[in-house]
Protein backbone atom coordinates (compact mmCIF):
# COMPACT_ATOMS: atom_id res chain seq x y z
CA UNK A 1 0.00 0.00 0.00
CA UNK A 2 1.52 3.30 -1.24
CA UNK A 3 1.22 6.28 0.58
CA UNK A 4 1.17 10.31 -1.12
CA UNK A 5 1.04 13.45 0.62
CA UNK A 6 -1.05 15.85 -1.24
CA UNK A 7 1.40 19.23 -1.98
CA UNK A 8 -0.81 21.34 -2.01
CA UNK A 9 -2.44 20.89 1.81
CA UNK A 10 0.19 18.30 3.06
CA UNK A 11 -2.73 15.89 3.77
CA UNK A 12 -1.06 12.36 4.13
CA UNK A 13 -3.27 9.40 2.64
CA UNK A 14 -3.19 5.97 0.74
CA UNK A 15 -2.34 6.66 -3.16
CA UNK A 16 -5.38 4.36 -4.26
CA UNK A 17 -7.77 6.75 -2.64
CA UNK A 18 -6.19 9.66 -4.47
CA UNK A 19 -8.98 12.11 -5.91
CA UNK A 20 -6.94 13.34 -8.54
CA UNK A 21 -3.53 13.04 -9.79
CA UNK A 22 -1.88 14.99 -12.31
CA UNK A 23 1.82 15.03 -13.83
CA UNK A 24 4.55 17.89 -14.12
CA UNK A 25 7.90 17.74 -15.68
CA UNK A 26 7.43 13.91 -15.59
CA UNK A 27 6.56 13.08 -11.76
CA UNK A 28 2.52 12.44 -10.86
CA UNK A 29 1.57 14.08 -8.22
CA UNK A 30 -1.79 13.32 -5.81
CA UNK A 31 -4.49 14.75 -4.30
CA UNK A 32 -6.93 14.28 -1.71
CA UNK A 33 -9.01 16.55 -3.02
CA UNK A 34 -9.97 18.14 -6.45
CA UNK A 35 -9.92 21.76 -5.43
CA UNK A 36 -6.22 20.75 -4.26
CA UNK A 37 -5.43 19.48 -7.62
CA UNK A 38 -7.10 22.86 -9.39
CA UNK A 39 -4.89 25.21 -6.96
CA UNK A 40 -2.22 22.87 -8.10
CA UNK A 41 -2.43 22.98 -11.75
CA UNK A 42 -2.62 26.83 -11.17
CA UNK A 43 0.75 27.52 -9.90
CA UNK A 44 2.09 24.23 -9.25
CA UNK A 45 6.13 26.10 -8.44
CA UNK A 46 3.96 27.97 -5.35
CA UNK A 47 3.20 24.43 -4.42
CA UNK A 48 6.32 22.60 -5.11
CA UNK A 49 9.06 25.04 -3.25
CA UNK A 50 7.31 23.84 -0.01
CA UNK A 51 6.15 20.53 -0.74
CA UNK A 52 9.89 20.27 -1.95
CA UNK A 53 11.56 21.33 0.81
CA UNK A 54 9.43 18.70 3.39
CA UNK A 55 9.73 15.87 1.26
CA UNK A 56 13.72 16.22 1.05
CA UNK A 57 15.79 14.35 -1.55
CA UNK A 58 14.59 11.10 -0.82
CA UNK A 59 11.77 9.18 -2.24
CA UNK A 60 9.86 7.58 0.06
CA UNK A 61 9.90 8.24 3.88
CA UNK A 62 8.03 6.48 6.70
CA UNK A 63 4.92 8.35 7.52
CA UNK A 64 3.93 8.45 11.14
CA UNK A 65 -0.21 8.30 10.72
CA UNK A 66 -0.71 9.40 14.73
CA UNK A 67 -3.05 11.36 15.29
CA UNK A 68 -3.46 12.42 12.18
CA UNK A 69 -2.76 16.23 10.97
CA UNK A 70 -3.67 18.75 13.38
CA UNK A 71 -5.20 22.33 12.29
CA UNK A 72 -3.71 24.70 14.23
CA UNK A 73 -6.72 27.10 14.92
CA UNK A 74 -8.84 24.72 16.47
CA UNK A 75 -6.75 21.88 16.98
CA UNK A 76 -9.01 19.49 15.48
CA UNK A 77 -8.39 17.32 12.58
CA UNK A 78 -7.75 18.74 9.09
CA UNK A 79 -10.77 18.44 7.34
CA UNK A 80 -11.34 18.97 3.24
CA UNK A 81 -14.07 19.83 1.18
Amino acid sequence: MAVVKDPVCGMVFVKEDAAGQTLYKGKTYYFCAPSCRKSFESDPQKYLAAFNDIQGSKESKEINFGEGEKNEKDNGLREHD
